[in-house]
């Protein structure tokens, strides 16, 4: 977990309880990276956890905001266990989340990457749009020339993902999950989801506001690179970075109702 001064306290503790005091299977660490300075309420909860988990909770300040790619390679050189476990600092983990993850990867030990169903949430509304993702390899190799196959904070990861090599590539402030599931699917790392929803995300106007027009951009070059490491040059796939683009670089009213309607979802099928 990486968190950064904009952070609203409350949406972080809520997320540790939901990956401590919450979960049927705790984690043998919480590894917390403090990128650049925080403000007193973030390092006030910060503190009270530490005190609670000791040991478990292991932190890494960054004396200058580094930005969410480099935060999440800087983390990984603190992970012992073999599962890795991501987590966004304002959102909250189903209770059996882990538990159902690991068990999981415990029955597939072909799959190095499984996510789950996202259960959108906002300050107004407990239960927005449930986003479902392709449940199989097979289905995500198609699924990711249209959107990402998973979400990132709902992921658990075998270590020897990384300790094969790879890492969030640090060219990308953003996107960087999107390249990192390219990068595994082009390496031969097998990824899946659960059908359960293991993530409840907080949505809310700063959403549609991140996605700008650099990052348009970014997430473009991405989708470029990685289908022509997948599908080489001649290939239809293209067409669909092509449109996203478009997309993105609508107006951010035509976004937000486009995000949160059913036509999103049946585009993707």
């Amino acid at each position: 977990m990486s968190v950064y001064k904009s952070e609203q306290p409350a949406f972080m503790d809520r997320a540790l309880q939901s990956v401590w005091t919450d979960q049927t299977l705790k984690p043998d660490q919480i590894v917390l990276i403090e990128d650049g300075p925080l403000g007193d309420g973030l390092l006030e909860v910060i503190t009270a956890w530490k005190e609670r988990l000791g040991e478990r909770m292991v932190i890494h300040r960054n004396e200058v905001n580094l930005g969410l790619t480099k935060s999440l390679n800087i983390g990984l050189r603190y992970v012992t266990s073999d599962l890795i476990a991501r987590m966004d600092s304002d959102d909250i983990s189903d209770p059996h989340r882990f538990e159902r993850q690991a068990t999981f990867l415990e029955a597939h030990t072909d799959i190095d990457i499984v996510g789950g169903s996202l259960q959108e949430f906002d300050e107004e509304n407990s239960c927005l749009n449930v986003r479902h993702y392709p449940r199989t390899n097979e289905e995500a190799m198609k699924y990711i020339m249209k959107a990402s196959p998973l979400a990132h904070p709902t992921v658990m990861m075998r270590r020897k993902l990384f300790d094969s090599g790879l890492r969030y590539d640090e060219r990308f402030r953003t996107n960087q999950d999107l390249a990192l599931w390219f990068d595994a699917l082009a390496t031969g790392h097998k990824i899946a989801n659960l059908q359960e929803v293991t993530i409840y995300f907080r949505r809310d106007a700063s959403l549609y506001k991140r996605r700008n027009r650099s990052r348009a951009i970014g997430e473009f070059k991405i989708y470029m690179r990685g289908i022509y490491r997948m599908k080489g040059v001649f290939t239809l796939a293209y067409l669909y970075p092509l449109a996203r683009l478009a997309f993105r670089l609508m107006p951010t009213t035509v976004v937000r109702w486009i995000y949160g309607s059913q036509l999103r979802n049946g585009v993707l099928q």
